[in-house]
């Protein structure tokens, strides 16, 4: 299916870029400088009140050095967000709402959770925005108008968070829109990340089944609720860790503090199975921050003192996962330690 927001990933034709030493680009700086808070983002309404020209605007739209991505939403900036850096992507997206609906919007489902720091979104998302105000706004392609679902029955339900001048919906709230439709992999990744970033506390899951009463697909979100577990620290060892329970071999513990003999602290290891006398079968899940800013001379030297402990350590990052390795290599080595998987 096509992205409508595909026109966020593409570079511009002239390769100008705000705040760049440029041939005909006059940017107010108070512009550069939101642009870069609003991840390479404008809005018309923005420009206009910091005294650009309208006919300037549409000079540089139509030349290519800028972008329209939906009605009044500029990207001016593409180098603002790496293509790497998913999360940033995911608030990018969610800021396309926010300005395409005014100052006044609520940013609603995924956007909202983008916003809030939950992390495991879908990569490619349509965010969306109400009111609450009971004005009509419109929708494009690009950003959707939601109507207002109020439960009077939940204390101080709709919740409200500003989150850099953004005002968007409280996470039960958010996850609720958000979740009805998306497969298990990301759902379970998007709670347990709302749980592991303070967003919900455990307490609050009940409430979220309510909350997802009538939903779409509202059966299988409550099976997969069951699957959730907040200490888990990324994306990436929630899909792991799943992938072992559909395996039958799911992990014993999670971020698991080991000791060596004297008691000190050896390191925090992501999943962990018990292999009998003292002895832990430890998967790490590494994502690219594992190489980078020497934390991979960190991973080697607790690596090592997790070996010296008799421990068996392995490492996996997202290319592994839907190969079955991850889940064969437990249950070998469960299987070399007499346990039955």
């Amino acid at each position: 299916m096509t992205d409508p927001l595909a026109r966020l990933d593409a570079t511009l034709g002239s390769g100008t870029r705000t705040g760049a030493r440029s041939r005909t680009i006059d940017v107010p700086p108070a512009l550069v400088e939101l642009a870069a808070r609003q991840l390479g983002l404008l809005s018309r309404r923005q420009c206009v009140a910091a005294g650009m020209p309208p006919g300037r605007i549409d000079r540089l739209t139509a030349r290519g050095d800028w972008r329209v991505i939906t009605r009044g939403v500029l990207l001016v900036d593409p180098g603002a967000v790496p293509r790497g850096d998913w999360g940033a992507r995911a608030r990018q997206r969610a800021l396309v709402a926010a300005l395409a609906g005014g100052p006044d919007v609520v940013v609603v489902g995924l956007g909202a959770l983008a916003l809030g720091g939950v992390h495991g979104l879908p990569l490619h998302y349509v965010p969306e925005f109400t009111s609450l105000s009971g004005v009509h706004l419109r929708s494009s392609a690009q950003a959707r108008a939601r109507r207002l679902e109020r439960h009077a029955a939940i204390d101080g339900h709709p919740k409200l968070v500003q989150v850099g001048g953004v005002t968007i919906a409280g996470p039960l709230w958010a996850l609720s829109q958000g979740l009805p439709g998306m497969d298990r992999e990301h759902a379970v990744a998007v709670v347990d990340s709302a749980l592991q970033v303070g967003a919900i506390s455990p307490s609050a899951l009940p409430v979220l089944t309510d909350l997802l009463a009538g939903s779409r697909g509202v059966r299988s979100l409550r099976r997969w609720l069951t699957l959730v577990d907040g200490r888990a620290e990324s994306p990436l060892e929630t899909r792991a860790r799943l992938e072992c329970h559909d395996a039958g071999v799911p992990p014993d513990d999670l971020q698991r503090v080991v000791l060596d003999a004297r008691g000190r602290f050896i390191g925090r290891c992501d999943m962990v199975w018990e292999l009998g006398g003292g002895r832990l079968l430890v998967i790490e899940m590494d994502g690219g921050h594992h190489r980078r800013d020497g934390q991979i001379d960190i991973d080697n030297a607790r690596d090592n003192s997790l070996t010296r402990a008799a421990h068996v350590v392995y490492h996996y990052g997202w290319r592994h996962l839907g190969t079955h390795v991850i889940a064969a290599t437990v249950r070998d080595e469960l299987g070399r330690a007499g346990r039955a998987a």
